[in-house]
């Protein structure tokens, strides 16, 4: 949830700081270090002295500059800079002087991306390109849907069910196409998802959540007038835990019909047990997963809590709302996925019956 508020603070800050320049620049030369004393401009953070400058040349639009970069008395806040590197650049008006802001990272991520490509096209060939696809997808169901629609002011716990609906949908029947094994991890997938949206609205709610996990949101308040903030959380847990769902959802019914094909003669509670014992096995592994995932997203904030152990009880700690939003989320989460098993088992059972009626029915009148 952090990173939908922080990306729709970005959103803001395109037209909140429209009247500055950014460009980027590519280092040809590090000049030398200087002291404090010769820096033109102060960019620091606040309570942050200054000890040092660097000063580079770098061009920017076919022209080079001599830049300044300052160099703070905590690490944290510099930037480790060298010839060649792509940095980003501003600069508030055109009779002020270029300052660097960050490292561009874009072709990294390029290249992670393209990586990531190569390998799922390399192990799945036509189905990775489908499962790729779908990705873009929804990506693409997540900026363009979601988020507008939650910014003009509609409800985010719909607008994920739908986004979440949407992207199981059109995800498995890329995969598995419009077969008995599609349609019953649609359904599995969109019920343990529904079900784990509904629970988290319920507890968020029972639990006196205002929606501002931190204290560093609640300084976008003014910024989110008019967005449903409390149910945020729910509708993230929606979005995150969709994946891990539908994982578990399409495997069960991917092994279920495997099962039917190689013995037909089965019956539907057996294919149904059959489907809880797959099931029971993928828990403990989809579970710690999609925990995991959330322990991996806070550890920095694990950490602060380390670090804050003996000032303060354990009972105040727990009660912090960020900390009870990341056990909410791994909770809710998991139980989804407990939900999307027995689901998912029973409607692969039903329709196997229903299946397995009409094949016979087709076998008797075309002989």
């Amino acid at each position: 949830m952090k990173k939908l508020i922080l990306g729709i603070f970005l959103i803001f800050s395109i037209f909140s700081f429209a009247k500055e320049e950014y460009v980027t620049g590519k280092i040809i030369k590090k000049v030398g270090s200087y002291s404090k004393n010769s820096i033109k401009t102060e960019i620091k953070p606040d309570g942050e002295e200054i000890k040092d400058v660097e000063v580079f040349y770098i061009k920017i639009q076919n022209k080079i500059h001599r830049i300044e970069f300052p160099i703070y008395t905590v690490d944290a806040f510099n930037l480790t800079l060298k010839k060649g590197d792509e940095v980003v650049l501003c600069r508030e008006d055109e009779n002020s002087n270029y300052y660097i802001t960050d490292v561009d990272r874009r072709d990294d991520y390029i290249l992670m991306g393209v990586i990531f490509s190569l390998l799922t096209l390399a192990l799945a060939k036509k189905k990775g390109a489908k499962s790729l696809l779908a990705l873009l997808i929804t990506v693409w169901l997540i900026f363009y849907f979601f988020i507008p629609c939650t910014m003009k002011g509609y409800s985010p716990i719909l607008i994920s069910v739908i986004t979440a609906l949407l992207s199981s949908i059109i995800t498995i029947l890329f995969v598995a196409g419009f077969t008995h094994k599609g349609v019953v991890a649609i359904i599995g997938s969109v019920g343990g998802t529904i079900f784990s949206g509904v629970l988290s609205y319920l507890l968020i709610n029972k639990m006196n959540f205002s929606g501002y996990p931190t204290l560093d949101s609640i300084t976008y308040i003014d910024m989110l007038q008019g967005i449903k903030i409390k149910e945020l959380v729910p509708a993230g847990i929606i979005l995150g835990s969709m994946g891990a769902i539908m994982d578990v959802s399409m495997s069960i019914s991917s092994a279920l019909t495997e099962i039917r094909e190689k013995n037909p003669s089965l019956g539907s509670k057996d294919i149904y047990n059959s489907g809880l014992n797959i099931g029971k096995d993928m828990v403990g592994t989809m579970i710690n997963t999609l925990i995991l995932a959330y322990i991996g997203s806070s550890l920095f904030d694990m950490i602060i809590i380390n670090k804050n152990l003996e000032s303060l009880p354990f009972i105040r700690l727990l009660n912090y709302e960020f900390i009870g939003v990341e056990i909410l989320k791994s909770f809710a989460g998991s139980i989804g996925i407990l939900i999307s098993i027995p689901l998912t088992a029973y409607f692969g059972a039903h329709l196997h019956r229903r299946y397995r009626d009409l094949k016979n029915l087709k076998s008797k009148f075309f002989k």
